[in-house]
């Protein structure tokens, strides 16, 4: 597999170098404190994970442990988050913390669709379409607001303290607008107070803020440090 041999590390997570669907996964390994590395791959080496059967669905993240291989994010996601704390002992609202994690998915703001156009102005295009009044990005974001707005805590789930559904809303949502996509603004989220609300509150948890405190410039990270957004409100 590939850069297994790199290390003895008992966890391996393999993932493309952005921050996408493994970005909580990566946050939740090192909150955990676990001996773990971070293998960023590339086509290539997808490819040839793929065609080798290294992949148990065909697609990445997978995540390689001492008790054998786990694939897909979310699954990723629960497996460590109870490592590192992040679940809730309680079974309803571990459950509740489950329902928002699968419960947000559809609403991704950013549609898989675009991802296979090609021309960079077309695909821009689509993108931008995505945000208008009418869009399903639009939908998306009104509908994520509109369920963090319904949190007694702030946290998803109203669980007393940040959880993994938590982790997985503030990676995938805010990370859209790191400049990474075509026609993918942060301007967008001016119209949004109560996800900027959220971000400054998922942002400034001592936990994260010490995580992203020293990213390397450049990085598509910058959008998960304190007051990246200042400038919208």
């Amino acid at each position: 597999m590939a850069n297994s041999t790199n290390t003895a590390a008992p966890y391996q997570l393999y993932y493309f170098p952005i921050p996408g669907r493994a970005e909580a996964s990566r946050v939740a390994l090192s909150l955990a404190n676990l001996d773990w590395k971070d293998n960023l791959i590339n086509g290539e080496e997808y490819g040839r994970m793929k065609q080798n059967g290294d992949l148990p669905w065909g697609m990445v993240p997978i995540l390689t442990t001492p008790e054998g291989v786990l694939a897909e994010s979310a699954a990723i996601l629960r497996y460590i988050g109870g490592m590192a704390g992040l679940t809730p002992t309680d079974p309803f609202q571990a459950a509740k913390v489950d329902e928002f994690i699968d419960g947000y998915e559809p609403f991704s703001p950013l549609s898989s669709d675009s991802f296979s156009i090609e021309d960079v102005e077309e695909r821009t295009r689509a993108r931008e379409a995505l945000f208008e009044e009418d869009g399903k990005g639009t939908e998306g974001l009104k509908a994520v607001e509109k369920k963090i707005a319904e949190s007694t805590t702030g946290w998803a789930a109203s669980t007393t303290e940040m959880n993994i559904a938590d982790l997985r809303v503030f990676t995938s949502l805010f990370g859209l607008f790191s400049g990474n996509f075509d026609g993918v603004i942060k301007a967008t989220l001016a119209d949004y107070p109560g996800l900027l609300q959220y971000h400054d509150k998922v942002a400034n948890e001592p936990r994260i803020k010490a995580h992203y405190a020293d990213i390397s410039e450049g990085s598509l990270c910058w959008t998960y440090q304190p007051g990246a957004f200042a400038d919208l409100v």
